[in-house]
C-alpha cells in the first residue's frame, strides 16, 4: 500500500501529518496524542514537516499551534522535492559514470579488428572503395610502394578513381600523402586524372614525402586502417588492422601533421 513515506516522509512524519489533518489545528502535545508520535520526538518531527512545507505554524498563538497544509498542495510539494532529489542523483551518477569510464579506458584493450586479406588487387580496391564511401567529413590516405603499400596501385587507383570523385562531390575533405617513389611510378593516365580532380576540388590535396614507411588511412578522425605487409611476399598484404580508439587515432594524426606540413605539393 502506498503512503506518504513513498514521497519521502518518515513513519513519524506521516503519522503526525495525518493526525494534524484530523485535528484541523493543534499544539505539539495534541498532535502527539492524536498521532501516537512520542512527545520526546514530536518537536523534531514537526520541525521537519515545516521544512518540507507540509505543516505551518499559526502566528501569535501560545502555546505554539500547527496547521496541516491541504493534502493536494502537500503531495505536490513532496513530489517536487523528490523530483529535484532524483535530478541531483542523476547528475551525480552521470558524473561518476564519466569518471569511471575514463579510468577504465586507460586499462581496457583498444577497440579494433584485424581483417585478413586475400592476396589480390580486387580485395584491396574494394577495401579502399569502402573507406572512401565511409568518409563523411574528412579522409587522410598515406601510401608507399613498400611495407604494406597498395601493391598494384595502378589498378587499385584506376578502379577507385570514380569513387574518389564521388567522395569529393559529397564535400568530404581528402588529403593524400604519398612517397616520392610512388608518385614517380604512377602511370601518366592516373597522374592526369588526379591532376584533374586537384583542379576541380578545393578540398582535395596531394603531397609527397620521402619519410613515409607504411600505408594507412584515417576516416573522419575516428577510425584508422593500417595495411599490414606480408613479410614473405612484397607484392601482397596480410590484411588490415582497423582501430576506433580515439587516443590511437589522435596519436597517429599528431605525428602526421608535421609530415604533412613539410611535404611537397604537386
Amino acid at each position: 500500500m502506498t503512503s506518504l513515506r513513498d514521497l519521502g516522509l518518515s513513519s513519524y512524519e506521516e503519522k503526525a501529518y495525518r493526525g494534524l489533518l484530523t485535528l484541523g489545528s493543534g499544539t505539539a502535545e495534541e498532535i502527539s496524542e492524536a498521532s501516537d508520535v512520542p512527545m520526546g520526538r514530536i518537536y523534531d518531527v514537526l520541525s521537519s514537516l515545516e521544512s518540507q512545507n507540509v505543516v505551518r505554524r499559526q502566528p501569535g498563538r501560545h502555546p505554539r499551534t500547527y496547521v496541516a497544509v491541504e493534502p493536494d498542495r502537500a503531495v505536490d510539494r513532496l513530489l517536487t522535492a523528490r523530483s529535484r532529489d532524483l535530478q541531483r542523483q542523476q547528475t551525480q551518477y552521470e558524473t561518476v559514470a564519466a569518471e569511471v569510464l575514463a579510468q577504465l579506458e586507460t586499462i581496457a584493450p583498444m577497440e579494433g579488428h584485424f581483417w585478413p586479406a586475400t592476396v589480390g588487387q580486387d580485395e584491396i580496391a574494394d577495401l579502399l572503395a569502402d573507406r572512401l564511401d565511409a568518409a563523411t567529413e574528412n579522409l587522410v590516405i598515406t601510401a608507399t610502394t613498400t611495407a604494406g603499400g597498395l601493391f598494384g596501385f595502378e589498378e587499385v587507383y584506376a578502379r577507385t578513381i570514380n569513387r574518389l570523385a564521388d567522395t569529393l562531390k559529397r564535400g568530404v575533405s581528402v588529403r593524400f600523402l604519398f612517397t616520392d617513389r610512388l608518385v614517380e611510378e604512377m602511370p601518366d593516365s592516373l597522374v592526369a586524372e588526379l591532376d584533374r580532380l586537384l583542379d576541380v576540388h578545393e578540398d582535395f590535396e596531394l603531397r609527397t614525402t620521402a619519410t613515409l614507411y607504411n600505408t594507412y588511412d584515417v576516416v573522419d578522425e575516428k577510425n584508422i586502417c593500417v595495411y599490414v605487409a606480408n613479410p614473405f611476399n612484397q607484392n601482397s598484404i596480410l590484411g588490415t588492422v582497423q582501430v576506433n580508439d580515439k587516443s590511437m587515432v589522435q596519436s597517429v594524426q599528431d605525428q602526421w601533421q608535421p609530415q604533412w606540413k613539410s611535404a611537397t605539393g604537386i
